[in-house]
């Protein structure tokens, strides 16, 4: 078996050292919309009302909420900046938390990630985009669309950004640039419709922006823990350093430029739906681009579902983007399966760990309703990204700035960290039971990382099937194992 990957290798010798990193095809206009595309879900297309519900109906508090939500995300993605600076490794988050804490975190880190950040985001955003192109279908009753009818469009939705980014970095990157362009299309049509509204007189839902019915200190967490889900996604380009052009000057540019446009874009769309409708309405859980495009958009309300499909189409195209890089990177580091780092010869894209995001979201899309983890999983991201900015200055003892590393004032993760505590301490103390489950999977790493490091699990018969798949991987996708090395 080792000497015959050993003769595959050797005939391939040439191509080893071509295809031993990934490649530099990502300029600021592909990494800024990637961030951008990444950022906007169809979470404010859909409803605000968890942030309004939060803050006691108080249009004004609930306004601060999002400005505030949007600053403390500028805190932790001024640190990633820096990182993309003065490390050269893709990965991400699981990148910083293993420099900075070491193997054991980055795996429990990973593991979790693997096994439910990703796959389930990327299912239910192609189960979300499969939603509204079926919704036309079934006017009189959106909520009667068989829901085999929706898996089935969104294993061809998964199967089409699969096929894209197994195919070329520089497709995905282009069909991510169009996702975002529908996405800033429907934001700008809320937008312009509800500044006209406001302009034609129509003030009257902003006569006492602070006053609250009902608010308490649950309520005020629920509401901030909500705005930061809602910016999730502001990391990718740290993901993708390696495949960077020029990141000392892009990933800073990309990571300003592409959290300003949504932290401006959910403002303004908020101020919009306020002056539209009435608080009973965006509070009803109705989908509130639907009830505005009802009231105020006529016939434009159906280019806005469907780039509200587009984007949600997006959201699962940036999982699959980062999804593989992570993995990638993992497998490179020898703490996943060495086949995940493995590279396209000619296409230069890691196309074994964009078939395992495949498999993964596949069988979450299988299940149905997955919807109730998804406050975990808000949690996990969050928690995770908090950990990564914690370790910046033990990252920056080993790894010293250059001449052209952009560094931030100490204030900024100083400031997110501590934020992000105590939110999290008041979420688990208020309910415990949405964050036990992934708790539970976190601590199923601990065990799997001893065993991966025992000398049963690198000799046995694991290891054995870890060389047929990187076999298989080869000939078969002809890929070959990346380099350890960054260069």
């Amino acid at each position: 078996m080792d000497s015959e990957v050993a003769g595959t290798n050797m005939a391939d010798k040439s191509t080893v050292g071509r295809t031993s990193t990934l490649k530099k095809q990502l300029g600021l206009v592909s990494a800024t919309s990637y961030m951008i595309g990444n950022i906007i879900g169809t979470g404010i297309f859909i409803s605000p009302s968890v942030i309004l519900e939060g803050m006691g109906s108080s249009v004004g508090l609930s306004l601060l909420v999002w400005t505030m939500c949007g600053a403390l995300t500028y805190c932790a993605a001024m640190c990633y900046a820096e990182y993309g600076t003065r490390l050269k490794k893709s990965g991400g988050t699981y990148t910083y938390i293993r420099e900075a804490f070491g193997d054991f975190v980055g795996f429990l880190f990973l593991w979790t990630d693997f096994l439910i950040g990703r796959p389930l985001s990327t299912a239910l955003a192609c189960l979300a985009a499969a939603q509204y192109i079926m919704r036309p279908l079934f006017l009189s009753c959106p909520d009667m669309a068989p829901t085999a009818s929706k898996v089935m469009v969104g294993y061809v939705i998964l199967g089409f950004f699969v096929m894209a980014n197994m195919y070329s970095v520089k497709l995905g990157a282009r069909l991510q640039t169009v996702t975002t362009v529908c996405k800033v299309t429907a934001l700008l049509t809320i937008i312009v419709a509800g500044m006209v509204h406001i302009g034609q007189g129509h003030t009257d839902n902003f006569s006492e922006p602070f006053k609250t019915t009902h608010l308490t200190p649950e309520g005020v967490v629920l509401a901030f823990y909500a705005g930061l889900f809602a910016f999730t996604g502001w990391s990718i380009v740290n993901t993708a350093v390696e495949e960077i052009c020029n990141p000392y000057r892009n990933i800073p540019l990309a990571i300003f430029g592409g959290l300003a446009v949504p932290t401006l874009g959910y403002l303004l769309a908020n101020v919009a739906y306020h002056a539209v409708l009435t608080n009973g309405e965006i509070l009803s859980g109705i989908a509130v681009a639907y009830v505005f495009g009802e009231r105020k958009l006529g016939f434009l309300k159906w280019v806005v579902l469907s780039c509200v499909a587009v984007s949600a189409g997006g959201i699962a195209n940036v999982n699959i983007f980062i999804f593989s890089r992570t993995y990638f990177v993992g497998g490179r580091d020898r703490l996943f399966p060495r086949f995940l780092s493995m590279i396209n010869v000619h296409r230069r894209t890691p196309q074994p760990a964009i078939l395992v995001m495949f498999i993964l979201a596949t069988i979450y899309m299988c299940l149905g309703d997955i919807k109730t983890v998804l406050g975990a999983y808000s949690f996990f991201k969050s928690g995770g990204e908090c950990l990564a900015v914690a370790g910046i200055f033990i990252i920056r003892r080993r790894h010293p700035a250059k001449d052209n590393t952009y560094q931030v004032n100490w204030l900024f993760p100083v400031i997110y960290v501590v934020f992000f505590l105590v939110l999290s301490v008041t979420a688990i103390t208020f309910d415990p039971r949405l964050y036990l489950p992934t708790f539970c999977v976190s601590l199923l790493g601990v065990p799997l990382y001893f065993l991966s490091r025992s000398r049963w699990w690198q000799m046995g018969y694991l290891a054995r099937v870890n060389k047929w798949i990187t076999l298989l991987c080869h000939r078969i996708l002809l890929c070959e194992p990346a380099s350890p090395d960054v260069v």
